[in-house]
C-alpha cells in the first residue's frame, strides 16, 4: 500500500532524523488501535536521496510483522530506486531491535546487493523516538 505524502514531505533525506520526522507523522496518522500493530515500510530514494515513495509492505500484530524481501524490493525495482530505507514501529515502545529485526535486515541488505539497490538504514520507531541501524553500526 502506497503512503500518500504531502509536497513538503517529499524531501531529500540527509540523516535518520529527517526520516524519523516524516515516519513519526505517518505513524501518528493511524488510530490508537492501528498504532498497536507493527507496520513495516520501505522508503524508496532517488540518486539525490529525495523520497520517491513510501510503501507499507506489512501490517502485523502487536509483536511482529511478516516481511517478504520480494515485497520489499518490488516497488524499488519497478520505480528504479537505487536506494531504500527500511522503517518499522515497535508498539511496545522499546527501541531495541530484536534478533528477528537484525536477521531480516541482513537478508534484505544481501538481496539489495544482488539487485544493486543500497539499503541505507533501518529505523525502529516509536511515537517518541527512533533507533537507527546505520547510526549504531548494525548495517
Amino acid at each position: 500500500m502506497n503512503v500518500r505524502l504531502k509536497k513538503d514531505q517529499k524531501i531529500k533525506i540527509g540523516s535518520p532524523e529527517d526520516m524519523y520526522s516524516i515516519m513519526q507523522q505517518i505513524l501518528l496518522r493511524e488510530s490508537r488501535i492501528g498504532r498497536e500493530k507493527e507496520h513495516f515500510w520501505v522508503i524508496g530514494l532517488a540518486t539525490s536521496n529525495k523520497i520517491s515513495y513510501i510503501e507499507l509492505v506489512s501490517l502485523g500484530s502487536i509483536s511482529a510483522a511478516i516481511v517478504n524481501p520480494l515485497e520489499v524490493f518490488n516497488l524499488a525495482v519497478r520505480k528504479k530506486s537505487p536506494k531504500i530505507i527500511l522503517v518499522h514501529n515497535h508498539p511496545s515502545g522499546s527501541l531495541n531491535p530484536s534478533q528477528a529485526d537484525k536477521d531480516i535486515t541482513n537478508n534484505i541488505v544481501e538481496g539489495g546487493k544482488t539487485l544493486t539497490i543500497e539499503v541505507l538504514d533501518h529505523l525502529v520507531i516509536t511515537e517518541e523516538s527512533y533507533f537507527s541501524f546505520a547510526k549504531n553500526g548494525l548495517l
